[in-house]
């Protein structure tokens, strides 16, 4: 019996192995595989044009006085409104689309110091024409230098002789030279106050004496005695010895020619008593009125100088000059101005940035001016044709005020080129 039940339990169990055998496998769990997409990324690429190379500058020399007793109003000051003359320039795009550089150098208002700078500007072949130099002194040696390399030469020097020398290449930026400025304060002296004596002085510089003797000469044309006529070191600082001399000739008014050392003069003769009317070539600036204070008062100064009120050009340009500067600017801040202006004026007109034709165009063109009414333009000596000079009086208040304009027509624009040579060699010597 139980052989018979063990049998039907194997036969069970082999069968329930051979239905699990046979049976389907049981379906998964369906399972979402999302398939890797492929994105593309576009990259968008900014391709920024290489700027084309910076326009050449042109350049311009720049000789002014940086070091010594001079450097406020000879170098600092005009140097400054060169510089803002060319900014502007520049600004509005620059002459034949480039810009305009000032090479700016220190000739110390020394002859051979400017003989070593001209040199220096002449060498460089990409100096096109110069701004300079600032004194009768340092231009006169230099003439030959820059008529050799053919640079244009725009100079401030007043003295008659720089436009005599048979020189193309240079123009006087000055309003007037000095036999028009000697003219005028003699001719101011005599017929406003009605001097009939006068001693002259001047610091042997080749400016001084050239003034100082048109000057006196004119004196003698009008009636008026000249009791002395000397010189004295510039460097000089007691001048009391020739003006006690100058004193015991009792003259009615002093003249004197130089640079800073007029309020030394002016000082001192206060301090000995002097109460002659003092005339002093060019003393309009800021430093000499510091200097002399109530000494200086009554203190005439025939000049070449613009007032800075002269003009509203003139006025226009002060207040520009004190907003990018910070200070007024001095007398003749306005003439550097104007000249940088009428330089590529020149540099437009030749279309060309060349030596020789910047020369030939400076000659040809005539242009506006804040400083000369008549505008700028030069005969063929070099030049001024429309100069104008000025008398200029210290007031009470410590205040240049201008007392006299002279306008009119130079003796050499009525003379042939030898007539007014002559003129001059006669006033100067040779």
């Amino acid at each position: 019996m139980k052989g018979k039940l063990l049998r039907g339990m194997l036969v069970v169990l082999a069968l329930s192995l051979l239905v699990s055998a046979c049976a389907p496998s049981p379906t998964p769990t369906p399972q979402v595989i999302e398939k890797e997409k492929e994105v593309t990324k576009i990259v968008e690429k900014v391709v920024t044009a290489t700027p084309p190379p910076a326009a050449k500058p042109i350049k311009i020399g720049l000789p002014v006085i940086l070091t010594g007793a001079d450097t406020y109003v000879f170098g600092e000051m005009v140097r400054d409104a060169a510089i803002m003359a060319v900014e502007e320039i520049n600004a509005a795009g620059g002459v034949l689309g480039r810009p305009l550089e000032l090479v700016i150098m220190d000739d110390a208002g020394d002859p051979a110091q400017a003989v070593a700078v001209a040199h220096k500007l002449c060498e460089d072949p990409e100096i096109v024409a110069v701004i300079g130099h600032t004194f009768s002194g340092t231009t006169i040696p230099t003439l030959p230098i820059y008529n050799e390399c053919r640079l244009a030469q725009l100079e401030l020097g007043s003295n008659p002789r720089i436009t005599i020398m048979g020189y193309d290449h240079v123009f006087r930026i000055t309003c007037a030279n000095d036999l028009i400025t000697g003219y005028a304060g003699a001719d101011y002296v005599v017929e406003k106050l009605g001097i009939k004596s006068v001693a002259v002085i001047h610091n042997k510089t080749m400016w001084g004496e050239a003034v100082a003797t048109v000057f006196a000469k004119r004196c003698e044309e009008l009636g008026v005695k000249v009791t002395s006529f000397q010189g004295v070191d510039k460097d000089a600082v007691d001048f009391t010895p020739t003006l006690t001399k100058v004193n015991a000739e009792n003259p009615e008014a002093v003249y004197f020619a130089g640079y800073s050392e007029s309020a030394l003069v002016r000082n001192q003769m206060t301090d000995l008593g002097m109460k002659q009317y003092y005339i002093a070539a060019e003393a309009t600036s800021s430093e000499y009125v510091d200097a002399v204070k109530e000494k200086g008062i009554g203190t005439l100064a025939p000049t070449a100088a613009p007032p800075l009120d002269f003009r509203p050009e003139t006025r226009k340009f002060t207040a520009a000059f004190r907003e990018r500067w910070g200070r007024d600017p001095e007398e003749w801040s306005p003439v550097y101005y104007d000249i940088v202006y009428a330089l590529a004026a020149a540099i437009k007109h030749a279309g060309k940035v060349e030596r020789e034709a910047i020369i030939k165009a400076l000659h040809e063109i005539e242009v506006p001016s804040i400083v000369h009414p008549g505008g700028l333009a030069w005969d063929a000596t070099g030049e001024p044709k429309h100069p104008v000079a000025f008398v200029w009086e210290l007031k009470p208040n410590l205040q240049m005020e201008v007392v006299y304009v002279w306008q009119g027509t130079p003796p050499y624009q009525a003379m042939s080129y030898e007539e007014y040579k002559a003129l001059v060699e006669s006033l100067l010597g040779k």
